[in-house]
């Protein structure tokens, strides 16, 4: 049996990570442009305080926001970092001096 995930296996997850978050986080960012998320101008009643979608409230939306956009930062962290060796030999391609026509081949 072989020791850990392979390296396409973690770039399936981190990639559905991010997806999942950038989904999650596009919702309740919609709901919260249209709804609101807070409770008013200095403690004003704000109408659509007691507002719920789909069962939750303006709160379990924010948290939800916060959450899944956090889980999405730290997903793009670690793609970088899984590319990062790819990242830097396509920049170092890119500002070669155009005098070499000669370049690297980067792996991904």
């Amino acid at each position: 049996m072989k020791q850990g995930m392979s390296r396409g296996k973690v770039n399936y997850i981190v990639d559905v990570a991010i997806g999942l978050g950038f989904l999650v986080s596009a919702f309740s960012g919609i709901v919260l442009l249209f709804f609101g998320s807070g409770d008013g101008y200095r403690g004003g009643r704000n109408i659509h305080a007691a507002v719920t979608v789909l069962g939750m409230d303006r709160w379990f939306i924010k948290d939800m926001h916060t959450v899944s956009s956090i889980v999405m930062a730290a997903g793009v962290l670690g793609h970088l970092i899984l590319h990062w060796k790819w990242i830097t030999c396509m920049t170092k391609n890119i500002f070669k001096r155009k005098q070499s026509l000669e370049l690297q081949e980067c792996e991904v």
